[in-house]
């Protein structure tokens, strides 16, 4: 009896513990259903208020536009020269064009947009500063004679340039292989931002036969390139000792290190996919292969593209104390004339430095993906440099680097691109400029 008991009792138990396994089955679908619908719904609200405020944001960026064009026909052009880079920084062509005019004491009041509150370098005497984007930014781009830009920046900000002002377009790439934007990027905004920079743009400035059909092809169809050179390339072929020690020890005293110590650069250039993110090498075998090749005491410099300032603060935080941070140096060129050896991926900066005649080493990092998303203008394999796949590969070429070899495809490259950089490109820009001011 007890036993008969006890299994009634047992099979009421499992029963139970079943309909409550179908309760609590049943519960939690519901609230899963619930917690769904919730998600959606508030979903569906987020991306209903981002169209609206992106719908209502167009008037106002409508107004803006209407507001800087009614500033411009009102403001008289002066005797003014403005400089503006895509960096925010005193750096690239514009500030070797600057310094050239200061040089050569032009008369010219001359005005330099920046990014940050206050000028963060060494800015010469003679300039004055605009904080970029505000009302007395486009007074004095309205009011300049002449303007002088390395990117596509009063085109993208819907600047109106009147008939009476020259804008110069200097680039801040050269010889690159890696395709520009308007080469690879299809779709109505860069088709219209394309159309605004035939009508913006007076003159580019091209520093060989290869860049002009590059801007050509890229956002330039109609306008007149004039081979002038690279300002900011002029650096390389500098006769005052006195000042490239300045340099050398204003970059020196920047990363922490002696000023006999010499300088392994690696800049990587930046990604077009989502996942942008720095790649780090095995730096001990390429200082040890340095050391072996060329001896001396090496700091290996890593710097990130601008986009990626922010990031390298987390990104080149653990770093040994050979591996230094350069990201938040401003000018590159005058890293580039500090260093002794040059690494990149696809970055354009390399094909400035082959200029030095200082040897140049290219790493394949994603290569395919890249080539996929960004392509090259010609094959990686035609360019003066060495190319590995790996840190180790890239160790072995540094050992096996060949000077003389690397000298002569060096200027096989340079002719077969009709490059005709020679130190003075500051000079004709400003002779073009002085042509220019006294229309």
């Amino acid at each position: 009896m007890i036993k008969k008991l006890f299994s009634i009792f047992e099979k009421q138990m499992v029963e139970e513990k079943f309909l409550q396994w179908i309760f609590r089955t049943i519960n939690n679908l519901i609230i899963s259903i619930i917690t769904w619908v919730f998600r959606l719904i508030a979903g569906v609200i987020n991306i209903v208020f981002k169209v609206i405020i992106k719908i209502f944001s167009y008037p106002d960026k409508a107004l803006a536009v209407l507001a800087r064009r009614h500033l411009a026909k009102k403001t008289p052009v002066e005797n003014k020269i403005m400089f503006l880079t895509f960096q925010g920084d005193y750096t690239c062509n514009p500030k070797y064009i600057a310094e050239e005019l200061l040089r050569e004491n032009s008369d010219y009041q001359l005005v330099w947009d920046v990014k940050t509150a206050y000028p963060t370098s060494d800015y010469p005497m003679g300039l004055k500063f605009v904080r970029h984007n505000t009302y007395e930014f486009y007074k004095e781009l309205a009011s300049a004679k002449v303007i002088i830009e390395n990117t596509n920046i009063v085109e993208r900000l819907y600047a109106y340039k009147k008939k009476d002002q020259f804008l110069l377009q200097t680039w801040h790439g050269s010889l690159g292989i890696k395709r520009l934007d308007g080469d690879v990027v299809m779709g109505f905004r860069w088709k219209q931002l394309a159309k605004r920079c035939q009508k913006t743009v007076d003159y580019l400035l091209s520093n060989s036969d290869f860049e002009t059909e590059v801007f050509r092809t890229a956002y330039w169809k109609d306008v007149p390139s004039i081979l002038v050179g690279h300002a900011r390339n002029d650096i390389f072929f500098m006769k005052d000792q006195e000042k490239i020690a300045q340099i050398n020890k204003k970059v020196h005293r920047f990363l922490n290190i002696d000023e006999d110590t010499h300088i392994f650069l690696f800049a990587p250039t930046h990604r077009d996919d989502v996942d942008e993110s720095y790649q780090p090498l095995n730096y001990e075998i390429i200082k040890e292969a340095l050391e072996e090749r060329f001896g001396g005491k090496w700091q290996i410099v890593i710097r990130l593209h601008n986009r990626l300032k922010k990031e390298s603060l987390s990104w080149l935080n653990l770093l040994p104390s050979y591996v230094s941070d350069a990201t938040f140096y401003e000018d590159m060129q005058e890293l580039l004339l500090c260093t002794d050896v040059g690494l990149t991926d696809y970055s354009s900066w390399i094909f400035d430095f082959v200029l030095s005649g200082k040897p140049g080493f290219i790493i394949e990092l994603n290569l395919e993906d890249y080539e996929n998303a960004r392509g090259f203008y010609y094959p990686i394999d035609t360019t003066p440099f060495p190319i590995a796949t790996s840190s180790e590969e890239l160790a072995d070429n540094i050992r096996k680097f060949d000077a003389e070899k690397y000298a002569k495809d060096k200027e096989v490259f340079l002719a077969a691109r009709g490059c005709m950089e020679d130190g003075h490109a500051s000079e004709r820009i400003v002779e073009k400029i002085n042509e220019l001011m006294a229309k």
